[in-house]
């Protein structure tokens, strides 16, 4: 996995106390899996070689802007619902695979959310090709994304982004 998504874990399972947010963290290491779940009641589970508990604790927001991939966040008022963090393990020059999939909605459109993260991922050096209502391309590091998006009702947009191998 890429080592700049290691960072997210703790704050963003503290942060993921959201009523409406799931966060996973998957991962393997020498010694086994390791798991950070939370759920929609704020409790924290962790499962690790020679650790296990869980903890809940207040509900906070995770809205747009807690959340970011390479400098671009969620367009603006969007709410994030499930976010998970697979460590593929394996080393590719001097990298870990790994993907981060986030799922999101938010409060406009599909083509305009779309044209939103358009601009900002090309601001950061992103390439971006967009079909339909979707972009697909790399990060500027050269990460593969998809950015998946579809009409959720009147005026709002439900997202999918995956970035990584």
């Amino acid at each position: 996995m890429n080592r700049r998504f290691a960072p997210l874990l703790l704050p963003l399972a503290l942060a993921a106390c959201h009523g409406n947010a799931n966060i996973n963290f998957e991962g393997n290491d020498t010694d086994g899996n390791s798991v950070i779940s939370t759920d929609a009641n704020g409790r924290i589970q962790i499962k690790a070689p020679g650790i296990q508990g869980s903890i809940t604790l207040p509900k906070m927001p995770l809205d747009a802007k807690n959340f970011d991939i390479d400098g671009v966040t969620l367009y603006p008022g969007s709410t994030l619902k499930n976010l998970k963090v697979n460590d593929k393990g394996g080393d590719k020059d001097g990298e870990r695979d790994g993907e981060v999939i986030v799922e999101f909605e938010s409060p406009a459109a599909p083509t305009v959310v779309r044209d939103w993260f358009r601009d900002n991922m090309t601001k950061q050096g992103f390439k971006v090709t967009t079909k339909d209502d979707n972009l697909i391309g790399t990060t500027d590091d050269g990460q593969p994304f998809a950015l998946q998006l579809s009409a959720n009702g009147e005026g709002r947009t439900k997202g999918l982004m995956q970035v990584g191998r």
